[in-house]
């Protein structure tokens, strides 16, 4: 609905069939937005997951080519220059694991914790505050069927201040629930914007991060090693051709 962006608080005392409808406009849009947050939750802990893994495998290779001086090979014998290659790779390999390391670290607190706290925490309230708000309308549709069952002989007159008193309690009640509800649906239109704008620029920034840390990482002195390296593959490669 153009141009409405709350639900009207003044108007939750006489909950008149307009605001109703204007309420489920807003349940609507909760639901779908509900809907689009969770698939964007689960794409972006497909990254952390992702990131994750990496960290772990770059570690892990950067550990197994430590380890190749100590292998014994029955056709490899004592290569030096092989080992002490690997051990310059390992070097390159374990700063970048550090790096990624931190990326996923940064993701964690920069792009999953927001998300995460959005979906459990402020969705998660609209949903039983949605709940409680049903319960407390029930109990005053109940209120009121009693009263309007009620006997006007005079011997009635003590159950009738009850059921009264009833009614009165539980529309009391009531709009105290609606008051909250409708605050928080109002609430909500403008978290959900900041929801999904901070984890999306602490994904971005930790990448920003992550490069930067690399480049400054990996100095002339690894390209020179790394471009002699190529050369020389190139080489052994057109020996053999």
């Amino acid at each position: 609905m153009p141009g409405i962006d709350k639900l009207p608080l003044e108007e939750t005392l006489e909950d008149s069939p307009q605001t109703r409808s204007l309420l489920g406009v807003f349940e609507e849009d909760t639901a779908a937005t509900s809907s689009y947050f969770s698939q964007l939750f689960k794409a972006m802990q497909r990254i952390y997951d992702a990131q994750n893994e990496l960290s772990a495998a770059t570690h892990l290779t950067s550990r197994l080519l430590k380890d190749y001086e100590k292998q014994r090979f029955p056709l490899g014998g004592d290569d030096e220059v092989m080992s002490s290659t690997l051990q310059q790779f390992a070097k390159v390999i374990d700063e970048l694991s550090s790096c990624h390391a931190v990326l996923s670290t940064q993701l964690a607190d920069a792009m999953m914790f927001p998300i995460t706290q959005f979906q459990e925490r402020d969705l998660r309230e609209i949903v039983i505050l949605k709940e409680v708000f049903q319960i407390s309308s029930d109990d005053h549709d109940t209120a009121v069927n009693r009263y309007s069952r009620l006997s006007k002989r005079k011997e009635n007159e003590k159950v009738k201040s009850e059921v009264m008193e009833d009614v009165y309690t539980s529309r009391k009640k009531q709009h105290e629930t609606i008051m909250h509800y409708f605050a928080s649906l109002n609430m909500l239109q403008y978290k959900k914007k900041i929801a999904l704008l901070e984890p999306l620029l602490g994904y971005m920034q930790a990448q920003i991060s992550f490069f930067k840390l690399g480049s400054e990482n990996l100095t002339q002195q690894w390209e020179e090693f790394l471009t002699n390296i190529g050369t020389s593959v190139q080489k052994n490669i057109l020996k053999k051709l």
